[in-house]
């Protein structure tokens, strides 16, 4: 394909690498303290003592493994700029003698420091205590059922439920500060979908003595839970009366890549709205970019708002729906929610120990900044491009309309930026040439033939497999591939 001159507009001005500023969610709706929390997350290793049939990584993220001391040398060669660090896998504790890298970030000044970890090698005698002991605030721990068979079946493992109660039962004899808790990480899916409260009821019954909370999470469709069919789950199928348990019981929850309409009454407890609401930013590390923060703002990469979004009260405070959850499922389940959405801020605003009576302030903010384009889905197309092994980019095209997003006219369609790191994130120069290269042949097809722009666009995506398509060594993703780097 010849890319055409043509001469370009922009609706939202494209900044130079480095200039500008795009406007926040809220201004100044929220203190700043509050406002100020960020986290960083830390891959450490993709090596993994289990063979889970939902592993979003497995043959899609590059291989890396770093020893104690390679994570502390890095850890001194950050800008230390965030409050919370998590450490993560793979199996984090994979790693021998994980507590020397506790001990040294608490000792260069992060104020919380945790672990996410499968719980099984948790299960070696001494080994928690040593953690504790060097400063550990908080795990994450994966639990997806308490049958044998069933977790031995999503995990490939015969032993994991059999460690991971030696490490609960180590857990629940342990005197802790007010600050530790434990996060259990709840992957639903078509195995546990009917059986989250026993699960719940299991641990809370049986493993009393440390304070814990529990975030639900839908699988990321990559990896393993891409290739395996039986594992994956619609979420009209999923039973939630968990919820509404862990509510009676005041036992702090949260959903996470779940659509807000799907769990109504629980909206509030969802953590990507939290991080919406609260501007709570996520910084990756070794996840994105190797030896840098990579800033993914709300964790929404992946995300759309199809047309059954654009009629919701509360699209403001949603992320939306995972486009690999739409290519196979489709939106027939989704109705837009008819939930007062200054009552859901106010919640969320309450429970991270915010001011409820900002919620009318805060939400008007964020709807001002998220507003959706008036685009019809069969109107518009995702581009989505990969450079080197750690940048990705996605461009979509699609009929003019209003947009608050980096924008590039072309004449009846338009280029809009949405990147990879967050709704206010700047494309960078390379990304604005981009940009330019592919407005160069929508332009053309403008002034010609304006009406096979999408189709063009979206030939485009089934033509190519993965091979330099652009310069500057963009790789166009083909899109029967592209959710492999979602």
């Amino acid at each position: 394909m010849v890319f055409l001159c043509f001469r370009l507009t922009c609706s939202v001005p494209l900044p130079d690498n480095g200039g500008g500023s795009w406007p926040r969610p809220r201004g100044e709706n929220v203190s700043g303290e509050l406002r100020a929390i960020k986290s960083a997350v830390v891959k450490v290793t993709d090596r993994c003592n289990q063979n889970c049939a939902f592993c979003l990584d497995k043959g899609v993220t590059p291989t890396m493994h770093m020893s104690v001391e390679e994570i502390n040398a890095l850890l001194d060669r950050l800008k230390l700029d965030c409050d919370q660090l998590i450490f993560m896998g793979g199996e984090t504790l994979i790693i021998p003698d994980f507590e020397r890298v506790i001990s040294h970030a608490k000792e260069i000044g992060y104020k919380a420091v945790g672990i996410a970890t499968n719980g099984t090698l948790l299960s070696k005698k001494g080994y928690l205590d040593r953690l504790l002991g060097a400063g550990l605030d908080y795990l994450e721990f994966s639990l997806i059922h308490h049958d044998p068979e069933k977790v031995s079946r999503l995990t490939g493992r015969k032993f994991t439920l059999a460690r991971q109660i030696e490490a609960l039962e180590q857990l629940n004899s342990r005197k802790y500060s007010e600050r530790f808790f434990v996060l259990f990480n709840v992957v639903m899916n078509s195995v546990n979908r009917d059986d989250l409260l026993p699960i719940c009821r299991w641990v809370n019954e049986t493993y009393p003595g440390f304070p814990r909370r529990f975030n639900f999470k839908s699988m990321v469709l990559r990896g393993s839970a891409l290739k395996n069919e039986w594992v994956r789950t619609r979420f009209s199928d999923i039973r939630l009366d968990a919820f509404a348990y862990l509510e009676e019981c005041g036992i702090p929850f949260w959903t996470e890549n779940m659509p807000l309409c799907v769990a109504p009454k629980f909206e509030w407890h969802s953590l990507n709205a939290t991080t919406r609401v609260m501007d709570r930013r996520y910084k990756d590390i070794n996840l994105e970019a190797p030896d840098e923060y990579y800033d993914t703002g709300f964790h929404d990469t992946g995300k759309v708002q199809p047309s059954v979004c654009e009629k919701c009260s509360l699209r403001a405070i949603c992320l939306g729906i995972e486009l690999g959850y739409i290519q196979i499922y489709g939106t027939q389940e989704f109705k837009p929610s008819r939930t007062d959405p200054v009552s859901v801020v106010g919640k969320v605003l309450a429970a991270s120990g915010g001011d409820e009576g900002e919620a009318a302030a805060v939400h008007d903010g964020l709807l001002r900044f998220f507003r959706l384009p008036p685009y019809a889905d069969k109107d518009r197309i995702y581009l989505y491009f990969r450079r080197g092994t750690h940048r990705r980019v996605t461009l979509m095209v699609a009929p003019n309309g209003e947009e608050t997003r980096p924008t590039l006219r072309t004449g009846a369609h338009q280029i809009v930026f949405l990147g990879d790191g967050g709704p206010d994130r700047q494309p960078h120069e390379d990304e604005i040439e981009l940009m330019k290269l592919l407005g160069r042949s929508v332009g053309f097809l403008d002034r010609h033939h304006p009406e096979e722009v999408i189709t063009w666009c979206r030939d485009l995506k089934k033509q190519f497999e993965d091979g330099t398509l652009f310069p500057g060594n963009w790789v166009l993703l083909p899109e029967s591939r592209h959710m492999r780097y979602y």
